[in-house]
């Protein structure tokens, strides 16, 4: 139970990465407050955490949107307590050549991918603060680190994540507060297959055969599963890691080696 009795508020939590980040914490004693737009995704995740004796708040909640950000982390606080861990799941890829890139699929990556992360961190931060405690967690991308091509906005979205996490990491770290970032590369969800589809179609390719190109980019040949995220957040939420921070860790299957 390395989480007994902690609050933690996930965005993403209706599938993927924060669905599965969500029951871990809960069978690790975590009380959950889940935040998504699709309410009986969240219900029905709900419904597992309790029956493992954890709590969970259902929080409706669209990220393009600040105060729904803000009424979800309060409803949380209101329900469960002072949130302890702020893991910041909810993402998009954006998929377009620059020369094609739309203003509002820019500004809507933004948003998503770095803005709304900044919402939910100012908010939870002065409760964590005088408390001298608390644990942020990103769910960035190797996409922060290195240039794909038809990414753009969504690479650049993720090396701002990157860039606010260190920053924030070097103002809070004296306060027993952690910032660090998981940076997966392909995962297998069901925004991934849209994105291999688009990837597909601007190159010319057949689903299957993106799909197997990108496969065999993984030195483990295979892409990462959103269970195996999981307990690397685990390991930042929990009381084994109170030395790292300010961390991007890659978790690729090899895709980049540095």
């Amino acid at each position: 139970m390395k989480l007994k009795d902690r609050v933690a508020f996930i965005t993403g939590a209706s599938g993927g990465i924060g669905g599965q980040t969500a029951l871990l914490f809960a069978k690790e004693g975590a009380k959950v407050g889940i935040a998504a737009r699709s309410v009986d995704k969240l219900q029905a995740l709900a419904a597992e955490i309790r029956k493992i004796g954890s709590k969970a708040v259902v929080c409706r909640c669209d990220v393009m949107k600040n105060e729904d950000i803000l009424n979800a982390i309060r409803t949380t606080v209101k329900e469960l307590g002072p949130i302890d861990i702020l893991v910041n799941s909810a993402g998009i890829v954006s998929f377009e050549p620059v020369h094609r890139l739309p203003d509002e699929v820019w500004h809507r990556t933004i948003q998503i991918n770095m803005t709304a992360p900044f919402v939910a961190i100012r908010e939870v931060l002065p409760s964590m603060m005088e408390r001298k405690k608390g644990r942020i967690i990103n769910i960035a991308s190797v996409s922060g680190k290195i240039g794909l091509p038809y990414r753009s906005a969504y690479a650049a979205s993720k090396h701002g994540l990157l860039g606010l996490s260190k920053s924030l990491a070097a103002e809070v770290a004296p306060l027993g507060i952690t910032v660090n970032n998981i940076c997966p590369t392909f995962v297998s969800t069901a925004m991934f297959d849209e994105s291999i589809q688009k990837w597909a179609d601007e190159t010319g390719k057949s689903f299957k055969e993106m799909s197997e190109e990108l496969r065999n980019k993984v030195p483990i040949k295979r892409f990462i599963k959103p269970e195996e995220a999981a307990p690397l957040a685990l390991y930042l939420a929990s009381d084994d890691s109170a030395a790292m921070t300010g961390q991007s860790i890659n978790l690729d299957g090899g895709f980049i080696m540095h």
